[in-house]
């Protein structure tokens, strides 16, 4: 209780003590280097092991989504656009799932029901920058193909409707205002994560930058992920001036473990049907969620008011574990929330408190300060009682959970001169309760991050270090990143990375990539683009693996994770034609100098290498 009064009296004098600046000025990402795409240099930055891998996925989706429609809105007046995406990969070797697919192995779960390809088709089109609509279909290598529509294992679509020009003047008439609205698959970002948060999260590192993105978003769903959104509608309508409503709702059905009591037991996220038993779990039973946010806005504050129901078709009883014991079990789940935010001087004030049904509490607060035009710092504190439940939050933090955990994130991004920038993170984070693979309470943990990035018209450079101490294991991680374009046809990118665990005996990974990449213009209406890379990685166990930067097709999404000793090479190519075409093609081939099978299991693979393949046609028009 000390440690949060001292926090807030810091903030009460920063607010006080600073002179006054613009919120405009004060929302600046100074850290990205003009002379690099930003999204390149996010990815380049990101720490895949703390946001995980799946956060990760859905980041390049969103990343993926923006790129698509950039360059393409100012052109759209009263004119349609549209996308088609035609997308396969294959792992070309054979795993030990599609080895004598019979019907007495597939019966047993020894065998895959499908063949080992994955396929997906996606189609987006927009109107006018006012409609939008999208449709998505996958299956995954192993799962079959359906016999009734769409025949994909999975399916997502969606249509909105969304003003191009939404007025913000305070002083326009109060009359019902339709600024956003989505009927079929949805995702939520509202407040700042602590009950509703759907997008993808960038860790410690850059949540302050985040957290200044427009919050209470509805984002139109029609990926390829199969967890995590909604189906059904969702609008956003600002009633006055100063007043806004949304409201959503959704009724969908979940995969899970029925017992024969009627019971869930487990729930899964990971979309998976390739077996017998995956089959099983398919839309064991709907969840149905509903919830309204209610937004007063001024020119200086806002303030929200969210309230959020989850119901379950039958209770969610989960196996009970030490780290567990609070998690929510039950058939329903009501949630309460309200986030604010302050601009003054040169501050902006940022959080959210947020309860569920049986007191369960959790709070984020943040203080941006921009001390000059080069300078700024971001302050977070976060509390997680033991007993705070959640479903659909995403947050800052150590646990996935949100809960029984608090921790203090200091961000500092600055402008040294023109072609050097600093950013340094210091975080302390402490526990309530056991977490995931403890049996004993953890001890306090730190963490310590500092980045240096570099930039001049030909060449981009950044080194990074990183620290982190939890659960008596203390990691270090060194990564440095170096891009050269000395025109405008040739780029070379070398990245070095080193990790060291020290947790009672010491493991070391390290890993050397280099890639080159040539751009060309065939004709007027053709062009290619090249790009190889080759990886060295040596590394002593799993818990000092790697996650090397590779370059994929749209929406691809392949990236190596690597462990144990030896090289991967890839090889992507990319041929337009016309204005209509793009025709990509990748091919990734990973040799192991240590092993004689890869991976577990039904995906077992006998031998040391592994080789993959992606394909992709997009048209447009």
């Amino acid at each position: 209780m000390q440690k949060i009064t001292t926090l807030y009296i810091f903030l009460c004098i920063s607010l006080l003590i600073t002179p006054l600046f613009g919120q405009e000025k004060a929302d600046k990402h100074v850290i990205i280097s003009p002379k690099m795409p930003w999204q390149e240099q996010l990815l380049q930055t990101v720490d895949v092991e703390e946001i995980g891998e799946e956060a990760y996925y859905e980041l390049l989706e969103e990343l993926a989504e923006l790129t698509l429609w950039a360059d393409t809105l100012p052109k759209l007046h009263h004119r349609l656009k549209q996308q088609l995406f035609l997308s396969s990969y294959r792992c070309l070797n054979t795993r030990a799932g599609f080895q004598d697919q019979t019907q007495e192995r597939q019966d047993a779960n020894k065998a895959y029901l499908g063949d080992p390809w994955r396929h997906s088709i996606r189609y987006r089109a927009q109107y006018d920058h006012r409609w939008q609509a999208g449709v998505s279909m996958e299956k995954d290598p192993g799962e079959p193909w359906r016999s009734r529509f769409p025949a994909f294992d999975s399916w997502h679509a969606f249509v909105r409707y969304q003003p191009s020009t939404i007025r913000t003047d305070l002083h326009t008439p109060n009359v019902f205002t339709l600024e956003d609205a989505v009927i079929g698959h949805y995702r939520l970002r509202i407040g700042y994560g602590l009950t509703m948060n759907q997008s993808f999260s960038l860790g410690k590192q850059y949540f302050s930058q985040q957290m200044s993105q427009r919050t209470n978003r509805i984002i139109p769903f029609a990926s390829n992920a199969e967890a995590d959104y909604m189906q059904g509608a969702a609008i956003d309508l600002r009633i006055s001036h100063r007043f806004h409503v949304l409201p959503y709702f959704s009724m969908l059905q979940i995969d899970g473990n029925l017992s024969k009591d009627q019971i869930l037991t487990t729930l899964y996220t990971d979309g998976m049907h390739r077996t017998k038993t995956e089959q099983s779990h398919r839309h064991t039973a709907w969840q149905m969620v509903m919830g309204t946010r209610l937004g007063w806005r001024a020119s200086w504050y806002e303030i929200g008011l969210h309230v959020l129901n989850t119901q379950f078709q039958y209770p969610y009883q989960r196996k009970e574990m030490s780290h567990n014991h609070n998690y929510f079990r039950g058939q329903s789940l009501t949630q309460f929330s309200t986030d604010y935010q302050f601009s003054a001087f040169r501050n902006i004030l940022r959080g959210e408190f947020a309860l569920d049904d049986l007191s369960g509490f959790a709070s984020l607060t943040s203080l941006q300060t921009l001390w000059s035009d080069s300078w700024q710092t971001n302050l977070l504190y976060h509390y997680y009682s033991n007993d705070y439940r959640q479903l659909h939050g995403s947050s800052i933090g150590e646990n996935s959970e949100m809960q029984g955990e608090r921790g203090m994130t200091l961000n500092i991004l600055g402008t040294l001169s023109k072609h050097w920038q600093v950013q340094a993170t210091a975080d302390w984070f402490s526990f309530g309760q056991p977490q995931f693979q403890t049996t004993a309470t953890p001890k306090d943990g730190y963490e310590g991050i500092l980045r240096a990035i570099y930039s001049r018209s030909w060449i981009t450079a950044s080194l990074g270090y990183k620290a982190k101490s939890k659960n008596e294991n203390l990691r270090h991680s060194i990564d440095a990143i170096i891009t050269i374009n000395p025109n405008e046809h040739i780029a070379a990118k070398t990245q070095l990375r080193k990790r060291i665990n020290d947790n009672k005996s010491i493991s070391q990974g390290f890993a050397i990539a280099q890639s080159l990449s040539y751009k060309s213009q065939i004709n007027k209406k053709a062009n290619i683009n090249i790009e190889a890379q080759a990886a060295y990685f040596d590394t002593d166990d799993y818990d000092s693996r790697i996650y090397i930067n590779e370059k994929n097709t749209l929406y691809g999404f392949g990236f190596p994770m690597l462990y144990g000793q030896g090289l991967r090479y890839n090889l992507i190519s990319q041929l337009k034609l016309r204005t209509n075409w793009m025709i990509e093609a990748k091919y990734a081939l990973t040799n192991y100098a240590n092993r004689s099978t890869i991976s577990s299991g039904l995906q077992e693979i006998k031998g040391n290498s592994q080789s993959e393949l992606w394909l992709q046609i997009r048209y447009t028009y």
